[in-house]
């Protein structure tokens, strides 16, 4: 307690300021925030990313998308994508033939830039599996990592808070020794709406989160937490069971964040591509589920 207070006394006594300025050496403030591998905050190099939903929210559809977006370097249903990354996905659900149909689908021409594998089972927490693991990353060198479901990663007790910690623990040292982004996929618990299940570990330990709910419309939509940068409003997005992909539900979002948020009506409804009546239903159906609001002749994202 005595040096607590020594130091208390020492940081709020102003005539000692330049001297710490000196002296100390605080590197948050030469922090700059990384690199966007999805922009927005979504992901970003060195971190985590959290998806989270309940089953059949069509999560792994979700992932899928985005590991395809990221190894092509394109965009799709909002999700912006600067330049195309290596990466490797672990699938553990959903069987080998069936995902490979999947994803043959949603991307004829996959390429080198996306490694899969289908381990079935693989407890990180076991020093032989996350030396196997660490030698198979560190040979293929991928930028992002994808582990679906986390579940099948580890096998400790979920609710068991260091137990969990271990286990992100040796993520996280992966990540930095290997200079990885990671995505991870999660189920919630019982209760939607208390996030992942499990220890709060898993959700106090990611820098941004995607969390999947289930629209009453059949829509799916998409909230976001970001730890580095200001988090995004929520999005509607819908489900195309012809391609397998994911598309913005009705663009009027899309177009209002391309403007920095805050758009004209009477610009969204000129550069919205449909007749008025259409492009005026869709505004009104932004504005009912919570996506845009209406101020004054203007169009505002939430």
């Amino acid at each position: 307690i005595k040096y607590l207070k020594i130091r208390i006394d020492f940081f709020f006594d102003k005539n000692l300021l330049p001297i710490i300025a000196n002296i100390i050496d605080i590197k948050i403030f030469n922090w700059t925030i990384p690199e966007p591998i999805i922009d927005n905050g979504v992901l970003l190099d060195g971190t985590i990313l959290l998806i989270i939903g309940p089953p059949k929210s069509k999560k792994t559809f979700l992932t899928q998308n985005l590991a395809i977006s990221i190894a092509s370097g394109q965009d799709f249903a909002g999700f912006k994508v600067p330049e195309a990354k290596k990466v490797m996905y672990l699938l553990a659900e959903g069987g080998y033939y069936p995902n490979r149909d999947r994803l043959k689908k949603m991307a004829p021409n996959i390429d080198a830039n996306l490694i899969l594998g289908h381990p079935t089972y693989l407890p990180i927490n076991r020093p032989d599996y996350y030396d196997y693991l660490y030698e198979l990353v560190k040979e293929d060198n991928p930028d992002v990592l994808i582990l679906d479901p986390l579940i099948r990663f580890h096998d400790v007790d979920e609710n068991s808070a260091s137990q969990m910690s271990d286990v992100l623990g040796k993520i996280r040292t992966m990540m930095a020794e290997l200079k990885l982004s990671v995505i991870l996929v999660h189920h919630t618990g019982k209760v939607a709406s208390r996030g992942g299940r499990g220890s709060s570990v898993i959700v106090g330990d990611y820098d941004s989160c995607i969390e999947i709910c289930k629209s009453d419309d059949g829509n799916t939509s998409l909230k976001f937490d970001m730890r580095h940068v200001e988090t995004p409003p929520a999005k509607q997005i819908r489900f195309n069971p012809n391609t397998f992909w994911f598309e913005i539900e009705s663009g009027i979002v899309e177009l209002i964040e391309s403007a920095g948020g805050d758009l004209l009506k009477e610009d969204l409804i000129k550069s919205y591509g449909k007749p008025k009546a259409t492009a005026y239903r869709h505004i009104d159906k932004a504005v009912k589920s919570g996506l845009i609001e209406e101020d004054d002749k203007h169009l505002v994202l939430v």
